[in-house]
């Protein structure tokens, strides 16, 4: 059992350095480009969504490898030094066009979330998957938090090039920890890729996935990009718009753990997934038209709370019933199929801003995630109906 902690608490204290690097600068990011360097709200949205196009490439192949090889550790390494990677890129220049291979960059880093997720699956019990997910998005939000709160800190004192810095030194962190990290072993031999490629079939994977998409389209359409543009040019300081976004992933902190207890799993993924998809529209719907910095930090917590419970029930649903040899691809095909929002909602938002102005473009988008929130309850009765294949 002491073994088991320590691994455990490896590999989450690489979890936290991993995502702290890669978000301590987003909430600035596009307040960075739109208003420091003047880049348009349509190519900020595309430099944003670099950060998915690498994913969506990326994310299978890395899938189908890490259950060949079985080395997860090797991964998890790469993750850390990719973020420090992607951040280098962004610190040497302001010319937009390598600012996009900067975030570019930092999607390969991100990519190697797979590995994560699946090493800490094995630290746990089979039953206990949701329980496994949870705890480490927990950590993942933790690191995120403490990167926002850093970067508001020290943001309108030091500057954007400063926050780059500190996101090069702890993808470093995360890297040379990674290297201690403990493979688990083998359990079986190691599959083929013939033999990983036909759980992308699965019926149930393809229709998680889906929704996984559509989520990451308006979280990043929203939270992770438009909205910091929004809350900045309300009036807020430097320091309460790091606030606001502390507050968002403090929620979905709050929200991790809850999906691993014994009540969350009484009220059910399905009604944990719509009622989240229902709060985001609320959060989406109501954003745009707030001036106080009081109701913007509400309503942050509030759409916090409702993103993390889709995205880690979503997560849990997609490899509930896939075996544990063949889940790598199966959450590389997942996180791939979601990296296409984490692309097209920066990109498709900044279009929607510059032709219409921010309060529709986000009207739009809310109603896209109440449309999903009074749907999943049918989508997940046709996704673990018994046909398992499509």
């Amino acid at each position: 059992m002491k073994e088991l902690k320590a691994k455990r608490f490896l590999l989450y204290f690489v979890t936290f350095f991993y995502w702290f690097g890669q978000y301590v600068y987003i909430p600035f990011l596009t307040p960075y480009l739109t208003g420091t360097l003047g880049i348009t709200a349509s190519f900020a949205g595309t430099i944003v969504g670099a950060y998915g196009v690498t994913q969506l490439i990326i994310r299978l192949p890395i899938g189908l490898m890490a259950d060949v090889k079985q080395k997860h550790r090797l991964f998890i390494f790469l993750g850390g030094f990719m973020c420090a990677m992607g951040s280098l890129v962004c610190r040497l220049s302001v010319n937009p066009y390598v600012l996009f291979l900067g975030r570019a960059l930092s999607g390969v880093a991100s990519s190697m979330w797979i590995s994560f997720t699946i090493l800490n699956s094995t630290y746990y019990d089979p039953s206990e998957l949701s329980k496994s997910l949870g705890t480490i998005n927990a950590m993942n939000n933790a690191g995120i938090l403490s990167g926002y709160i850093a970067g508001g800190i020290l943001y309108g004192k030091f500057g954007m090039n400063l926050l780059f810095s500190l996101s090069i030194g702890a993808g470093g962190i995360a890297a040379v920890a990674a290297l201690f990290v403990k493979n688990d072993p083998a359990t079986r031999s190691a599959p083929s890729v013939k033999e990983l490629l036909p759980i992308l079939k699965q019926k149930r994977l393809i229709a998680f996935a889906v929704c996984g998409a559509v989520f990451q389209f308006i979280s990043f359409a929203t939270a992770n990009s438009f909205s910091n543009s929004f809350i900045k040019s309300a009036g807020v300081s430097d320091f309460e718009l790091s606030v606001c976004s502390a507050l968002f992933t403090l929620a979905g902190m709050l929200s991790s753990y809850f999906v691993g207890t014994k009540t969350a799993a009484k009220i059910g993924e399905k009604w944990l997934c719509a009622v989240g998809f229902g709060l985001l529209a609320i959060y989406v719907f109501i954003l745009p038209f707030l001036t106080s910095f009081t109701a913007i930090a509400m309503v942050q917590f509030m759409g916090g709370c409702g993103s993390t419970s889709v995205f880690s029930m979503l997560m849990s649903c997609a490899i509930h019933d896939v075996p544990a040899h063949q889940r790598s691809t199966a959450m590389g095909f997942y996180q791939s199929v979601y990296s296409l929002g984490v692309t097209l909602g920066p990109a498709i938002m900044g279009g929607m801003i510059d032709a219409m102005t921010l309060q529709p473009a986000f009207i739009c988008v809310g109603a896209l995630s109440m449309v999903f929130g009074i749907a999943f309850p049918f989508i997940y009765k046709f996704a673990v109906s018994k046909k398992a294949t499509v």
